[in-house]
């Protein structure tokens, strides 16, 4: 039935209100973002900066320190060998990161690298003094093993705080951004640098483990397997973050 042009509009006939998504990513003018865009759009990947070639973030270099290391007989100057393995090995882990940076696909092109990698091994050094009192938190031993901590702390600021701050180029809001990310650990375990970091978090831990076994043996000392957990966990991670790219290919 046709209705009259003066006759009122029915209840029925109002416009139904258009369902609106809030979203954190800016979109085209004229665009209305959905909940369905952001879980396939490939802008939410770009939360994580990429690598140009995922083989040249493998921390090899963190096995010839691990080598180094017992080479001057970690086992019987702890504090020492720690310290001065800790001081050689700056230079080593500052060339990791130069070419972290360099592989690292950057919007910007004005990015001054050594400048980034200094700054980045720098705050790394003020953030393993937290990383220090998490450690004594967490039941790390006190009385006469303090230096010991301090100086695990010291090496695991350079594996786990150095290549982040370079990733993100001191960025530490878009650090947060990565835990809104649905599926948050097959993104992780798909980077080389984050699975290397989680891993060596991760092994770290795990090397508490042997410490109280009743084995009597010298590299069972505090924090000996913390310390190969942490160096070894970083080329397991970015290892595993290979496989894990080739499965889901």
């Amino acid at each position: 039935m046709k209705r009259s042009k003066h006759q009122p509009k029915l209840a029925d006939d109002k416009p139904k209100p258009v369902k609106k998504s809030v979203s954190f990513m800016q979109d085209a003018p004229g665009e209305v973002s959905t909940g369905e865009d952001l879980k396939t759009s490939p802008k939410s990947a770009s939360v994580v900066p990429q690598l140009k070639n995922n083989l040249l973030a493998i921390p090899i270099h963190n096995l010839l320190i691990l080598w180094g290391l017992f080479h001057y007989r970690l086992t019987e100057d702890i504090e020492s060998v720690m310290l001065k393995g800790f001081i050689t090995s700056l230079p080593i882990q500052a060339g990791y990161n130069y070419l972290l940076a360099k592989n690292t696909t950057r919007k910007s092109k004005s990015t001054n690298i050594p400048l980034l990698v200094g700054s980045s091994i720098l705050v790394s050094f003020l953030l393993a003094v937290p990383l220090f009192a998490t450690l004594i938190l967490l039941g790390a031993p006190v009385y006469k093993f303090s230096f010991k901590t301090l100086c695990l702390a010291l090496h695991l600021s350079q594996l786990i705080f150095t290549p982040l701050l370079v990733l993100y180029e001191l960025q530490f809001e878009n650090f947060t951004l990565l835990f809104h990310q649905q599926r948050i650990y097959f993104t992780i375990f798909r980077h080389p640098v984050l699975s290397s970091v989680l891993l060596s978090l991760g092994c770290c831990w795990l090397g508490v483990i042997p410490i109280p076994l009743d084995w009597d043996r010298p590299w069972q000392q505090w924090p000996i397997t913390l310390l190969v957990g942490g160096y070894a966990g970083g080329v397991v991670g970015s290892v595993l973050s290979l496989v894990v790219n080739i499965w889901h290919r």
